[in-house]
C-alpha cells in the first residue's frame, strides 16, 4: 500500500512539473490599426489562445479572424467577408521561438527580448521578427510586442476605391497574460 501510494505522489509530482513547463493563455488580446486621415480603422481580439515552452522558449499564438470586434458592425462584415474571406481562411498562426527565452531570468521589471517566428494571415505565412517585453509576477508572465504588417504581404486584396482609407502597414499590438499549469485564464 506505502508503495502504491509512493507511485502516485511520484506520479502527481511529475504531472506538476510538466504542468509548470508550460504558460499560456485563452484570453489574450492582440489589436491591430489600419487607420488613415479619412479613416479610423482600429479592431480588438480578446479571444487570443497563446503558450510558451518554458524550457525552451517555443512560442504560438492562434486566433479566430471573425473574433476582432470592430466600433461599426459594418466595417466588421467587411473585414470578414471581403478583406480576411475569414469563411475561407478562419484562423491566424504565429509559431516560433522568444531568443534567451528563462522563465527563471523574468521578473516584475519587463525585459526585451527578441521573437523570431512564422506569420500565417489569410493562407499565407512570411516570417516575422520582433521585440517583446516579458515580466513576470507570481506563476503569470505578461508579454506584450507591436509590429507592422503589409496586407498586401498577406495577399489581402484592397479594392482600389478603398487604398486612400486603409493603412498599407497595419500595426499589431500583442498582450497577453499567461499561466503556467492547468490554468487557462489570461
Amino acid at each position: 500500500m506505502k508503495k502504491l501510494l509512493l507511485i502516485l505522489f511520484l506520479l502527481a509530482c511529475c504531472s506538476l512539473i510538466t504542468a509548470q513547463s508550460r504558460f499560456r493563455t485563452s484570453t489574450g488580446e492582440i489589436r491591430f490599426n489600419a487607420s488613415t486621415p479619412l479613416e479610423d480603422i482600429d479592431a480588438v481580439n480578446n479571444k487570443v489562445n497563446a503558450i510558451i515552452n518554458a524550457e525552451t522558449g517555443d512560442f504560438a499564438v492562434v486566433l479566430l479572424v471573425k473574433d476582432f470586434r470592430f466600433r461599426r458592425k459594418l466595417m466588421q462584415e467587411h473585414f470578414n467577408e471581403n478583406f480576411m474571406e475569414s469563411a475561407t481562411y478562419p484562423k491566424a498562426y504565429y509559431r516560433g521561438k522568444i531568443i534567451g527565452f528563462s522563465a527563471d531570468a523574468l521578473s516584475a521589471v519587463p525585459m526585451k527580448l527578441n521573437v523570431a517566428g512564422e506569420l500565417t494571415i489569410h493562407g499565407v505565412s512570411r516570417e516575422v521578427e520582433t521585440k517583446a517585453s516579458l515580466s513576470k509576477n507570481g506563476n503569470a508572465i505578461r508579454m506584450t510586442s507591436e509590429f507592422i504588417a503589409k496586407p498586401e504581404d498577406y495577399k489581402v486584396k484592397v479594392p482600389r476605391i478603398l487604398f486612400n482609407k486603409i493603412a498599407e502597414e497595419v500595426k499589431v499590438m500583442v498582450n497577453l497574460d499567461l499561466n503556467s499549469g492547468n490554468q487557462a485564464g489570461g
